[in-house]
């Protein structure tokens, strides 16, 4: 039987033939034709057949999708040239549907990104709002046979009401048919031959609809997995079914005997009991929404007493909150100020700013560039939607090796336990041909991949939530292997191991006008830097607003502005070309057109913490990349720093080049930073953490986020990363023993279908319980 070479279907008489393959519909062979004109054959490397047959639909189907107020529902973000949308794309299947949707822009250069989550089977896509519209970008998605399901949401309590259907109709023929079969479980031969038949008939009945209905899931999903040349768990229950439900009925028909009816619908029955509890268990562990929840994201709410923090989860519509430069726009608002300049490549991956003025409309995700603004809350929001930008941004960091691992034993184990079935119930022909049936569908249902599947997000995901209650943040569950791989670890000096708070400043000209304090407060109060928010604090009483202009932040060296037609400049002695004779730690120069006004001294203050950190450390390359002088260095030796180990006067670009350097070497390094200045060492390290003072650093290019109350736990966050593994291999432990047992068990005839199908979600759901508990149980306290 030859099959369609896009698709799969059975190909008919007469078929398309074209570039001498074959195809079954004009649609299939359109579809070949883009694919091959835009250099996508490899779209057919990853599985034989992996095509999805394109729908014919109507030309104008997603046409609503052109009216505005609909339109709105699904943008998630848009200016003057590009657009952002995320769709459900329930066709998702398998590795070939991601490489051909992430690569739209091939078909379709009006296309500028498409990344794809594949476990959600959606697809997140940015394009070209003048040059293609979003009815026509479902159109192509739906010709390239990926139809987009605009209505998910509304249909989500209706599946479940089906599901809840297919258990209770289990349930009630599982009960229904054991009740009529109470004879034959207590031994009893009833005389009457024609109402054993009438019971065994009335079984048959009542478990048809079991059988067309409550299981027609696992045939769907077979049937999809055998049609892309592919195979899934899906695939040995659907025989196993198919098996235990021809035998019986084969049984009832012939007369000779009532079948296994009750053991087919009690199969079904639990198979379902178990489907549903691992959704709900999985549910109330997913952990890429539940890890967000202990994420802090806080923000400036403007109100009549004045500026007060709160959670963003408190904003309503029309507040108005105050943004600092280099911060994250928290929710969709609109700008009171006159003007803004933002980036928007945390949300559309493009590096181009865009300015927006007084009234415009600004998306969640924009990080603002330049003076702090005032907004207008328009949407309500919550963390989750800032932590799921982070995590779909773009990581080239390698992905974690013992999940590869367990991807490659899942791949095959499905392909071994047929060919197990098939030996077993070919032994079983020789020794006791009554219980082949009874030994191929014990082996199809009692092995299960799930329990290997479900170790590792489970597992880690545990690990991000103790890791999270305990003040660190990980981007993803790939961060925990790589941090249990760190060699080297290399701090930021200022606002990292020193302490923001117990730094003392003092002013050398005490005398300024106060037209000039009022300016240095309003210039502080526009940067996120340590030693700026430090000066802003210190001159908290100095209340007057006024106006600055022009503003502009040089990371590492200050930050500059005008007012009344003068230049300000706040920084270092090289930023406002100050010569000072001055040796005191920290010294920020305040300037007025290029003249130095004012030399502020901040004294540092290192945390308490660092010297039993360094102790607990000793196992790790340590070093420490600052952009300030010296002056530091013989309280860092003190500490219990090398002075071989201290680089000072270190741009951003010198740490970044540093960390390659040291990587080139063969060390997994570590940068722990302030996340503004070092932006481009944390991409570049291994594992990049942002240090968190307060919780308005939201930092994109970091794979984790640090309260800085919980820095001292430094050393404990690696013995946490590492014992995750190996709880991690005693689940795939416990899950390749559990399969070996089991089927020991089935091949030997001591299991019935009934007992296996049990048995399979218990063992998914132990593999929960035992990575839950052993994480939990062991940091239960808290880390400290």
């Amino acid at each position: 039987m030859e099959n369609c070479y896009h698709c799969g279907d059975v190909l008919p008489t007469p078929s398309i033939l074209l570039d001498q393959k074959e195809f079954c519909c004009q649609g299939c062979a359109n579809v070949y034709s883009l694919l091959n004109s835009n250099s996508l054959k490899d779209f057919y490397q990853f599985e034989k057949t992996p095509g999805i047959k394109p729908n014919k639909g109507r030309s104008d189907k997603f046409q609503f999708l052109d009216i505005p107020e609909i339109r709105a529902r699904y943008i998630q973000y848009e200016d003057e040239k590009i657009a952002r949308v995320k769709l459900s794309l329930p066709s998702i299947h398998c590795s070939s549907c991601i490489y051909l949707l992430e690569n739209l822009s091939k078909i379709n250069n009006q296309v500028l990104t498409s990344q794809v989550h594949f476990a959600k089977k959606e697809a997140t896509i940015v394009f070209d709002r003048n040059a293609i519209s979003l009815s026509e970008i479902a159109d192509l998605l739906q010709f390239i046979g990926y139809e987009p399901d605009f209505g998910r949401k509304t249909e989500a309590k209706g599946i479940q009401k089906s599901f809840l259907l297919k258990i209770g109709l289990a349930g009630f023929a599982f009960g229904s048919i054991m009740l009529w079969s109470a004879p034959d479980y207590f031994g009893i031969t009833l005389d009457n031959l024609s109402f054993r038949n009438f019971t065994a008939y009335l079984s048959f009945i009542v478990s048809l609809p079991v059988f067309l209905y409550s299981a027609n899931e696992y045939y769907l999903s077979a049937y999809k997995a055998v049609r892309s040349r592919s195979i899934n768990l899906d695939v040995p229950i659907t025989l196993g079914i198919l098996a235990l439900y021809a035998q019986s009925t084969y049984q009832i028909f012939t007369q000779q005997g009532p079948g296994y009816m009750d053991s087919f619908a009690g199969f079904i029955f639990f198979l379902l009991i178990g489907k549903w509890f691992q959704n709900r268990t999985y549910q109330s562990l997913s952990f890429d929404r539940d890890y967000s929840s202990y994420f802090p994201v806080a923000i400036h709410r403007i109100s009549e007493k004045g500026s007060e923090i709160i959670p963003i989860e408190q904003l309503k519509e029309g507040d108005r909150i105050q943004v600092r430069n280099e911060e994250i726009i928290p929710c969709d608002s609109i700008l009171v100020s006159d003007e803004a300049q933002l980036d928007f490549s945390f949300v559309t991956g493009e590096s181009a700013l865009v300015t927006k003025k007084k009234g415009d409309l600004i998306y969640a995700g924009g990080k603002l560039i330049g003076m702090s603004i005032e907004l207008a809350v328009k949407s309500e929001t919550n963390r989750s939607h800032l932590t799921q930008l982070w995590n779909e941004t773009k990581d080239k960091k390698e992905s974690n090796t013992l999940e590869r691992y367990q991807d490659r034993i899942s791949r095959y184990f499905l392909l071994i336990l047929i060919m197990v079935a098939i030996v077993a119930g070919i032994t079983w022909a020789f020794i006791d041909p009554s219980k082949i049936m009874t030994v191929i569908v014990s082996i199809l249902i009692v092995a299960c991949p799930c329990a290997l599947a479900l170790s590792s997000p489970f597992t880690l995901g545990n690990t991000l939530s103790v890791l999270g209650k305990n003040g660190l943040y990980l981007k993803n569950t790939t961060v925990v292997e790589a941090l249990s791989e760190i060699t080297t670890i290399i701090f930021d000096k200022t606002g990292t191991l020193t302490d923001p708070m117990a730094h003392q400043v003092h002013f050398s000209d005490e005398n300024m006008t106060e037209e000039l304090w009022h300016v240095l407060r309003e210039l502080s109060s526009h940067s996120t830097h340590p030693l700026s928010k430090l000066i802003h604090q210190q001159l908290k009483d100095k209340n007057h607003v006024i106006k600055l202009t022009h503003f502009i932040e040089h990371k590492g060296k200050g930050i500059q502005a005008t007012y009344n037609e003068k230049s300000y400049q706040l920084g270092s002695s090289a930023f406002v070309g100050a010569v000072s004779s001055s040796t005191e730690n920290g010294t920020v120069f305040f300037a007025q057109d290029g003249k130095v006004i004012q030399e502020i001294h901040i004294k540092s203050a290192f945390r308490a913490s660092v010297s039993s950190v360094l102790g607990q450390l000793t196992d790790k390359r340590i070093f420490v990349l600052s952009g300030d002088d010296e002056k530091d260095l013989p309280e860092l030796i003190s500490l219990g720093f090398h002075a071989d180990q201290c680089f000072f006067k270190q741009e951003p670009k010198d740490k970044a080049a540093f960390i390659a350097e040291r990587q080139k070497l063969g060390e997994k390094v570590l940068m722990l930073g302030d996340g503004l200045n070092d932006v481009g060492a944390l991409g570049t390290a291994n594992v990049g953490i942002a240090l968190s003072e307060d919780m308005f650093r939201f930092t994109p290019s970091s794979d984790a986020i640090l309260d800085a109350k919980h820095v001292h736990l430094l050393a404990r966050f690696f013995q946490v990363s590492t014992y995750a593994k190996v709880v991690l291999k005693v689940c795939l432990g416990f899950s390749i023993t559990y399969n070996l047992i089991g089927l020991s068990f089935a091949i030997s005839a001591s299991l019935s279908p009934i007992v296996a199908a049990i048995l399979m979600p218990i063992s998914s759901i132990t593999v929960v319980f035992l990575s839950s508990s052993l994480i939990h149980f062991k940091y239960w306290r808290g880390l400290e």
